[in-house]
C-alpha cells in the first residue's frame, strides 16, 4: 500500500512541476492579442491591423513550439515513471500533444507570414488550416479591463460584434458547466457524500440562468450592430 502511495505522489509531483512550466509559458506576451481583438483585425484590410496580426501570430507560434518541446520532455519523462501502466497512456497523450502543438505552430507561422505580405500590400493566400486561428483560436480571453473598456464606449458594428461573440462564448462555456455538474450530481447520487449531489443541483441551475443571461446579451449585441454607424 505504501508503494502506491510513493507512485501516486510521483506522479503528482511531475504533474505540478508540468503544470508550473505550462503556467510559465502562458506568461502574456506584447504581441499576442486577445480572441476579440483578433477577430475584428481579421475582417480589417488596414496594413497596419495585418502587421499587428503578424506579429500575433508569430509569437502564438514560439509559444505553440515551446509547448511542443515541454509535452516532448514529458513524454520522455513519463517513459521512466515505475507505474508503467500510469506512464505508459501519460507517454502516448504528451507525445500527441506534442504533435498537436508543432502542427500548430506550423500554421500560425504560415498565418504570420501571409499576414506579413497583406502588410506589405503584396498578394497573399491564405495557408490551409489557419481559419481557426483567425477566428480566434489559441488567443487568450479578454481581460476584464478590456472587456469594461468596451462596453463603456461600444458604438460602431465592429465593437457590438465583438462584444455579441464575447457573451455567445460565454453562454456555451455556462452550458458546458451545467452538463458537468449534472454529471457530477448523478455520481453523488447513492454515495455517503450523497448531500454533495445538492450542491451541482445548485450550480447547475446557476449555470443555466447564467448561460441564459448571456444569450439574451448576445441577441441585444446583435441587433444593436446592425444599427450602429
Amino acid at each position: 500500500m505504501q508503494t502506491i502511495h510513493v507512485r501516486a505522489l510521483s506522479i503528482g509531483a511531475f504533474a505540478l512541476v508540468a503544470f508550473a512550466g505550462y503556467a510559465a509559458a502562458q506568461l502574456p506576451s506584447s504581441a499576442i492579442l486577445n480572441a476579440l481583438e483578433v477577430r475584428k483585425l481579421v475582417a480589417s484590410a488596414d496594413p497596419g491591423d495585418n502587421a499587428r496580426l503578424s506579429a500575433h501570430f508569430a509569437a502564438l507560434a514560439e509559444r505553440y513550439t515551446a509547448e511542443a518541446k515541454r509535452h516532448t520532455a514529458m513524454a520522455g519523462a513519463f517513459g521512466g515513471n515505475p507505474n508503467r501502466r500510469a506512464g505508459a497512456t501519460s507517454r502516448t497523450h504528451c507525445t500527441r500533444l506534442a504533435e498537436l502543438n508543432t502542427q500548430s505552430a506550423a500554421t500560425v507561422r504560415e498565418l504570420a507570414a501571409y499576414h506579413e505580405k497583406l502588410a506589405a500590400g503584396t498578394p497573399a493566400t491564405a495557408p490551409r488550416g489557419g481559419a481557426r486561428f483567425e477566428a480566434g483560436a489559441g488567443a487568450p480571453a479578454p481581460s476584464d479591463k478590456y472587456l469594461a473598456d468596451l462596453a463603456a464606449k461600444a458604438s460602431t458594428p465592429a465593437d457590438h460584434r465583438g462584444l455579441e461573440e464575447y457573451f455567445l462564448t460565454a453562454a456555451k462555456q455556462y452550458t458546458a458547466d451545467a452538463s458537468e455538474h449534472v454529471a457530477m450530481a448523478q455520481a453523488y447520487r447513492g454515495t455517503r457524500i450523497a448531500q454533495a449531489a445538492v450542491h451541482c443541483d445548485r450550480l447547475v441551475t446557476l449555470d443555466r440562468d447564467a448561460a441564459k443571461e448571456a444569450n439574451a446579451a448576445a441577441v441585444m449585441h446583435k441587433d444593436l450592430a446592425g444599427i450602429a454607424r
